[in-house]
């Protein structure tokens, strides 16, 4: 019997912490934050570089035809690209 509480104790102790109000509320919190605040998708910012002219083979150089979508896609899916086009990071409107 010993040596079944030890096995079993240690699930307990996880599924106290997975269930803890804390635990909880960040779940509901991560889950209701406004879409400007979440990284969007791949496919998002894929199609945001085509927009924008940084798409594949778009701009770059002959060497790297591909630095421009590769710097606007890491950008993006940081979450550093506004999602609108009118929107600029430093807070101008064009």
């Amino acid at each position: 019997m010993k040596s079944n509480l030890r096995a079993i104790l240690p699930a307990i102790g996880v599924a106290a912490l997975l269930a803890s109000p804390a635990t909880l509320a960040l779940a509901a919190t991560v889950k209701h934050l406004p879409q400007t605040a979440r990284a969007p998708s791949f496919d998002t910012c894929e199609a945001l570089a085509i927009e924008r002219g940084a798409g594949p083979q778009q701009g770059g150089n002959s060497s790297n035809p591909y630095i421009q979508y590769n710097a606007f896609m890491r950008d993006c899916l940081a979450g550093k690209v506004p999602l609108s086009p009118g929107a600029d990071t430093l807070g101008q409107v064009r």
